[in-house]
């Protein structure tokens, strides 16, 4: 039935409208649902008494680096070969031309959020004295067991690029003058593989339970590990 005063066309914006409002509801939804819907808790072992590791997570609220022992890392690991002095590695990972910078630049920013974006990762080593680079302002520890600390170390070793001698490959100085390096990665940075995201995977991989999916900044990343209550392995001594 026509409306009095209703054209063609406006008949038609208005057809043409509602499945492009219900197309936006819907890829609206699918996103919420992709960041937010509960994933299964990492089936890897909980830190217990005799069993646990502490690494430490270090933020200035933008990005996060993520200390962990030497000890952790097989003997003829490759970064334990970069660094074979090194007590503690200090580790962050990012898009290549951001990372490079001091990050003030917002263009360039904007612009490794579009894929596909090269990541690096950046090594150096003896935290926390090393991680004045970040001017933190908040950190945290994190207790995983030796089964998550082999598992981090796995997830690590998935992202590095080796070349065929089995060593990393350096594209440049790291912010540390003379013990730091950004070394090649395999993964693309981009909106939803942003630095704190994938350095919330490498804390599932390492059995923290926590969103990594909507982890965007440091700030929420450390409150979100504070919440699960594993940053202590103190915590979990019996009194005697």
């Amino acid at each position: 039935m026509d409306v009095p005063g209703e054209t063609a066309d406006q008949r038609r914006r208005q057809l043409t409208r509602r499945p492009i409002a219900a197309g936006v509801a819907i890829g609206a939804f699918a996103v919420l649902a992709y960041l937010y819907v509960p994933l299964p808790a990492p089936n890897i072992a909980a830190p217990s008494e005799g069993d646990c590791v502490e690494l430490t997570l270090f933020t200035n609220g933008f990005h996060t680096d993520i200390a962990a022992p030497v000890s952790i890392f097989p003997e003829a690991h490759p970064l334990r070969r970069l660094y074979p002095d090194a007590e503690s590695f200090l580790i962050g990972w990012g898009e290549e031309r951001f990372y490079f910078s001091d990050g003030t630049d917002v263009w360039l920013g904007l612009d490794a959020l579009i894929p596909p974006s090269p990541s690096v990762m950046h090594i150096t080593y003896n935290a926390p004295a090393v991680a004045a680079y970040l001017g933190p302002n908040a950190e945290t520890h994190v207790a995983v067991s030796t089964e998550g600390a082999a598992s981090f170390v796995a997830f690590v070793d998935r992202a590095l690029v080796l070349d065929e001698s089995g060593d990393v490959i350096r594209t440049s100085d790291g912010k540390i003058v003379g013990r730091s390096s950004f070394l090649r990665t395999r993964g693309s940075f981009h909106l939803f593989n942003v630095c704190n995201q994938w350095m919330a995977r490498a804390l599932r991989a390492a059995g923290i339970n926590i969103n990594a999916r909507a982890a965007w900044l440091g700030g929420p990343l450390v409150r979100a590990v504070e919440e699960t209550g594993r940053t202590s392995c103190a915590a979990l001594q019996r009194p005697r």
